[in-house]
């Protein structure tokens, strides 16, 4: 994806306010049933907890959506791959879909694919790579991530800037 394009697609994101106000059919890449895939991966990455809601109150897989709908055929392509090979990894241990798999389950496939993390070597591993970053800027320019997790309040104007007070740097 061009720079340009991703900036504008984000700009358009911060301005319009959260993707969340969009119906099902508002998706711009993935249909419906990769999305609910989706929208339960970014879940498991950064669940809600009792400090503030998680990535599905804040609407991440529809960020995704929009963020791969803007990108070349060749990243839509690997985000397909991916959610293949995550219902394709449940199949293969569990002899049914991920959404279909117990809690449990889930975490267990989460696991082995950040497992490599840092070394990913298999189109799962590296696809986690993926998800969890885009997840993490999904989340953290939401609403929910910036104001209500991070508590971030706005820029202020300062009637005077002290400057720096390290006496270093004076």
């Amino acid at each position: 994806m061009e720079r340009r394009v991703a900036v504008q697609a984000l700009a358009g994101v911060m301005v319009a306010g959260p993707i969340a106000a969009q119906p099902a059919s508002g998706l711009r890449f993935f249909g419906p049933a990769e999305d609910a895939l989706l929208d339960r991966l970014t879940e498991l990455i950064l669940p809600a907890d009792s400090h503030s809601p998680g990535a599905r109150e804040a609407q991440v897989s529809r960020f995704i959506d929009l963020m791969v709908s803007h990108s070349d055929p060749q990243v839509r392509d690997l985000w397909r791959t991916g959610l293949r090979a995550v219902d394709g990894e449940a199949s293969r241990r569990f002899s049914q879909t991920f959404l279909a798999s117990s809690p449990a389950q889930q975490d267990q496939i989460l696991r082995a694919m950040a497992s490599s993390e840092k070394r990913p070597e298999t189109e799962l591993e590296r696809f986690f790579v993926r998800l969890k970053s885009m997840t993490i800027d999904g989340y953290y320019t939401s609403a929910i991530g910036i104001h209500r997790d991070l508590r971030y309040q706005g820029n202020r104007a300062l009637d005077e800037f002290p400057g720096c007070r390290h006496p270093e740097h004076r």
